[in-house]
């Protein structure tokens, strides 16, 4: 049985609604009651308004509207009942912020996307740096529009972050990275990207994940997963108990960003991952910098005290992916070798 967080995206209430509205302060409240009150059927009540109209019509004219800032939008709270439903205790428990209704209201693209399961992978090759034989592939996430038009990773999860489907997000690239790397007939492993954050519990969040993976045949051994924003994570805890189900299951981990931040190096002795990727800011230019030589050579140190392999990406002229071979890097990935594609690459060629 699947969750129900993870398989079913929010909607915006149809039609009429009794809308409450809740402010942070009487001064917020007065000011939506003086901008709405010639355009709907509001009244006042103690400590909170409430609105007869149409909820996606209220949504849309309160979007528009220019004299609210970014932090009184967030100090507002809304909760769209049925006209002949009444503001109690456990309708409390529905309260969204304005920011949520509204960011829900223009996030139409993504919601379609989740519902119609549109996610198209593209692949980058990540090549032995010694060789510059494909060893795996990257499947990177982009989302189809309706209108066939791509939307970007960063766009689709910032938009599922500010929207409650995350999970839902997450979950589905999982799903179509597994499922079309097969199709696409990948002998090499291959790396998926997943969110922390999209996990409350492994055992019960990635159950769907593992049965794909049996169901296609998937030899396990070379699936990595991938721990994207590895630096903002706050719960080693969580995260260590997500990569330990991984690992029983007999996949590979990787932590990517290394040496973006104290937090990340940190968590390596936590973690122990099989894969350390370094951030592509520590790559670009490396050639000129000795400074970022000499971080490159102790995240290599780490790795090889810990069993890891390092991967560089972000790798992009001929001198970064000459000199990070000369330092005794594993793996390496970026535009140098090629860009991400539809089609996985055989063969590198240079």
């Amino acid at each position: 049985m699947s969750c129900e967080k993870c398989t079913t995206t929010p909607n915006i209430p149809s039609g009429r609604k009794r809308i409450v509205v809740f402010a942070s302060t009487d001064h917020i409240l007065n000011k939506i009651y003086m901008h709405l009150s010639p355009l709907f059927e509001i009244r006042k009540e103690t400590d909170h308004l409430i609105c007869e109209a149409e909820f996606e019509t209220f949504l849309k004219t309160i979007a528009n509207l220019k004299d609210f800032t970014e932090i009184e939008i967030e100090n507002i709270t809304i909760i769209p009942l049925d006209l002949e439903k009444s503001l109690t205790y456990s309708s409390l428990t529905r309260v969204k912020t304005l920011e949520y209704w509204i960011n829900l209201y223009f996030a139409s693209d993504l919601k379609w996307i989740l519902d119609n399961s549109t996610i198209k992978m593209f692949f980058q090759p990540i090549v032995d740096l010694h060789t510059y034989e494909i060893v795996a592939h990257e499947c990177l996430a982009r989302g189809m529009k309706a209108d066939g038009s791509i939307m970007p990773p960063n766009v689709m999860f910032n938009m599922a972050r500010k929207t409650e489907m995350l999970f839902n997000l997450d979950r589905l690239c999982r799903l179509q990275a597994i499922k079309q790397s097969k199709e696409k007939d990948i002998h090499e492993g291959i790396f998926i990207n997943f969110t922390p954050n999209s996990i409350y519990n492994p055992e019960f969040c990635l159950k769907d994940t593992v049965k794909w993976a049996k169901d296609l045949s998937m030899d396990f051994s070379k699936v990595t997963f991938e721990v994207v924003e590895s630096e903002k994570v706050v719960n080693i805890k969580h995260l260590k108990d997500i990569l330990t189900y991984y690992r029983k299951m007999g996949f590979k981990v990787a932590l990517d960003d290394l040496g973006s931040g104290y937090s990340s190096l940190n968590m390596l002795a936590e973690l122990n991952p099989d894969v350390i990727k370094i951030d592509r800011k520590l790559i670009e230019n490396i050639h000129n910098d000795p400074t970022k030589e000499a971080i490159v050579k102790s995240l290599l140190k780490i790795g090889e005290k810990i069993g890891a392999k390092v991967l560089a990406e972000g790798i992009e002229t001929k001198e970064e992916a000459d000199l990070l071979k000369e330092l005794g890097v594993n793996l390496g990935q970026g535009y140098y070798f090629l860009a991400p594609q539809e089609e996985p690459a055989k063969k590198i060629f240079l």
